[in-house]
């Protein structure tokens, strides 16, 4: 069950084409096992056709596309039921609902443990994008979260967190780690202090510095505002998605 905030956000910002068929994909379903023509169904009926923006203008695009279709990974049988906009990639689900992607030159990475949490994160960061924020870069081992000690930052969102994800939310500060990339014996996780005042978000160094517990810089570069970020500044009032 979504969330007030994601339902809110879904209604806001979603729009929804019709889904394929269950008919349509029993039949073409040919001799898929059981268990993966069942996945295919639940994931259609739930969430095919639904698209929403949430960085960049491309959509988060949901569904089939008229394909009944499964493909071995390394993580188990998967089928490509969301085409993620700001990635511009293919995503997986996994037939137990997780999501995965395989950008080919890194190891394929679970990112989601549902379709659903992942509409849970994507709420969460429109509804603070816009409050004045600063961004670092955590890199840690391999499969190792940034996070090592919650006492400084605001309550965890457990339902908008998730392998790639992690997100702490209060009435005035947010806090988010996602990570950015992977496979090169180290993983990076951009995180993000929002506050939604621009004086208190000067205070967010010690905050960011005493929670993560590892190597920790800020950022150069906003992937949420598509610009530079100059050294002790912080991004004001980045432009929603069209």
């Amino acid at each position: 069950m979504l969330s007030a905030r994601a339902q809110r956000f879904l209604a806001e910002h979603a729009t929804r084409h019709p889904p394929m068929p269950e008919a349509a994909i029993r039949a073409a379903a040919g001799d898929l096992p059981g268990d993966a023509v069942e996945a295919l169904v639940r994931f259609e009926a739930t969430y095919g056709g639904l698209q929403y923006p949430v960085i960049v203008g491309n959509p988060m695009d949901h569904g089939l596309g008229g394909g009944v279709a499964v493909h071995d990974t390394p993580l188990g049988p998967a089928f490509t039921g969301i085409v993620d906009g700001d990635w511009t990639w293919g995503v997986d689900v996994l037939l137990d609902g997780r999501t995965a992607l395989d950008l080919g030159e890194w190891p394929i990475r679970v990112i989601d443990r549902s379709v659903e949490q992942r509409i849970e994160k994507h709420a969460l960061l429109v509804e603070v994008r816009e409050w004045p924020h600063r961004t670092y870069i955590c890199r840690t081992p391999p499969l190792v979260a940034p996070v090592a000690d919650e006492r400084p930052l605001p309550p965890a969102v457990p339902e908008a967190s998730g392998p790639a994800d992690l997100w702490w939310r209060d009435d005035d500060t947010a806090v988010e780690a996602t990570l950015l990339a992977w496979g090169d014996g180290r993983d990076s996780w951009t995180v993000r202090h929002f506050h939604r005042t621009l004086h208190v978000a000067h205070h967010a160094d010690p905050i960011v510095y005493a929670a993560m517990g590892h190597e920790t810089v800020p950022a150069t570069w906003c992937y949420l505002c598509s610009g530079h970020v100059a050294p002790g500044s912080h991004c004001l009032q980045p432009q929603a998605p069209p």
